[in-house]
């Protein structure tokens, strides 16, 4: 892939970026669409109160990134709330410039697992995935980053057995859900959400760098979210559809965040 390390940043990048079509997968599958979030107040969120995780031990979330140079620091990808308070959500995954890649979980994000912030390359397309167990009784095998098909993890604090939170809230893209901190700046794309770990198939889902329809795994994830694909002519205070569950996302982010520049 083009592009530079995680810790330069060279240009600043907009909706209005040139973009560019790909298909990808085979057997019919096409991939047109990412969306593009402006690092200011572009997010997605679901309409209701996201308890699919709730007490579970088990989690594998997947996606494309496009991150933009110019962005914040730390960035959020994706988080769930669990009350009113910063960083004790359900969970929060992120992007910190120069630091690490995290995903943590519950009060006072004092479980975690951090992976190689320089795996990561800007204003280039990164597959990232993040598998988490914690009834395994060996700590290294409770949790894992991946990106790019690659195992990048450096560090984990993950508490055997721990439970995930009671989620008070909705479903974030984007943003930290708690007062829209940290917005996300870049593209991103086919993003899915498994509630068991799926680390013994993630070569299956980074798919050799190739965005597919993840419908034909032997384990379907529980929620994909395409991102402007299948979506006709979306209206972003409308609805983002869940390919293969029912947890829509909402928006506010204008039609031009919709762009043809995919993985």
């Amino acid at each position: 892939m083009n592009g530079v390390g995680y810790g330069i940043t060279p240009f600043m990048g907009t909706h209005g970026i040139l973009a560019r079509s790909s298909g990808g997968g085979g057997g019919g599958f096409v991939n047109e669409y990412s969306l593009s979030f402006d690092g200011i107040s572009d997010y997605l969120n679901g309409a209701s109160t996201f308890s699919d995780l709730n007490g579970g031990n088990q989690i594998t979330i997947s996606m494309w990134v496009k991150p933009t140079s110019g962005g914040l620091s730390l960035i959020y990808l994706m988080s769930n709330p669990r009350n009113t308070t910063a960083n004790q959500g359900q969970f929060g995954f992120y992007l910190f410039k120069g630091s690490r890649i995290e995903f943590w979980m519950g009060a006072n994000s004092t479980n975690y697992i951090r992976g190689n912030i320089n795996a990561i390359t800007l204003d280039a397309w990164n597959h990232i995935a993040v598998y988490i167990d914690t009834t395994q009784s060996s700590a290294t095998d409770r949790g894992f980053i991946y990106v790019n098909g690659a195992d990048v993890t450096t560090s984990r604090s993950l508490t055997q057995n721990y439970s995930m939170l009671t989620a008070t809230g909705s479903l974030h893209l984007g943003e930290e859900q708690n007062g829209g901190y940290n917005p996300y700046f870049g593209e991103m794309d086919e993003v899915s959400l498994w509630s068991t770990n799926q680390v013994s198939n993630a070569s299956d889902i980074y798919n050799g760098g190739v965005a597919f329809d993840l419908s034909t795994l032997g384990t379907p994830p529980d929620h994909w979210w395409r991102m402007g694909d299948g979506d006709g002519d979306p209206t972003w205070s409308t609805s983002l559809t869940d390919n293969i569950g029912s947890y829509n996302l909402t928006s506010s982010m204008p039609s031009e965040a919709r762009v043809t520049d995919v993985p």
